[in-house]
């Protein structure tokens, strides 16, 4: 009940997607948070991660956020959400780097944000329970990357858009079987809902792309994902989705996304999911 209360208070507005990753070189590491649709969207209350995981460690996973401090924090690994009052309009691509001084090297411009603070783009937000490790970066050859919605005060947090890469089962997201009470006024534990097996998510690719290269969203549909009795903002089963078809390896691009369709026309397309 509470996932769906809290799934009701986003409704309407646009399910925020990655749209791009690049982990070479390690200086021009970054990710992209892209709105597909016709409304600005508040960021405040979004997230990005690398914590992977399953009820066997769910005091290392990303949505023990609602519990207390992560345990594991390790060096390479983050946990962090966008300064308040950061917001994201229609069509509209964010820029998060690693090190916003190596992707200014990189690509003779300044991200958006910056995830080490390094000076160059808006440095983002430690939240309480989150971390960014003193190494933390994107690991070349196998990983995932989430985009996840938490308003403070449920239970459970909300997936909006999930990749990974590599064929290391371990390093993916499962949250069967987990079950959490976190700081609402209730002692109540709340259930996450079953959703694709380790081994039966895909993966962008089972190597990490060349220099030069990145991971890019042309499907803004998600293509096959499972619609309905996810963890999802809108009931998605993120971990569904046919990453190998709906992403691609391409020349970088950071700002921009890759598609042959205008952004209207894949607003358009989106609103009906």
């Amino acid at each position: 009940m509470l996932m769906m209360l809290a799934a009701a208070s986003v409704f309407g507005q646009s399910v925020l997607l990655l749209s791009e990753i690049c982990v070479r070189p390690s200086a021009g590491e970054f990710m992209e948070v892209y709105n597909p649709g016709s409304t600005t969207v508040p960021l405040d209350d979004y997230y990005l991660t690398d914590l992977y995981g399953d009820v066997t460690k769910v005091d290392e996973f990303y949505p023990y956020i609602v519990c207390g401090a992560i345990s594991s924090q390790l060096n390479t690994d983050f946990l962090v959400s966008f300064p308040p009052g950061t917001t994201i309009g229609p069509g509209e691509v964010v820029t998060v780097a690693i090190d916003g001084s190596g992707f200014l090297g990189a690509y003779a411009f300044a991200p958006d944000f910056d995830l080490t603070g390094s000076g160059t783009g808006t440095a983002m937000e430690v939240p309480a329970n989150g971390f960014v490790g003193s190494n933390a970066g994107l690991t070349n050859g196998a990983e995932t990357v989430m985009l996840f919605y938490w308003d403070g005060s449920s239970d459970l947090v909300l997936d909006s858009d999930y990749a990974q890469w590599g064929t290391d089962q371990t390093r993916r997201i499962f949250k069967n079987g987990i079950s959490l009470d976190g700081p609402d006024s209730g002692t109540t534990p709340s259930d996450y809902l079953d959703e694709t097996p380790p081994d039966l998510q895909d993966s962008i690719s089972p190597d990490a792309h060349p220099t030069g290269e990145s991971y890019q969203r042309v499907d803004f549909t998600e293509g096959a994902e499972v619609l309905t009795g996810g963890n999802g903002i809108n009931g998605h089963d993120e971990t569904s989705e046919n990453l190998s078809v709906t992403w691609t390896t391409t020349t970088v691009g950071p700002g921009g996304v890759q598609t042959p369709l205008s952004r209207s026309t894949w607003a358009e397309i989106k609103a009906v999911f």
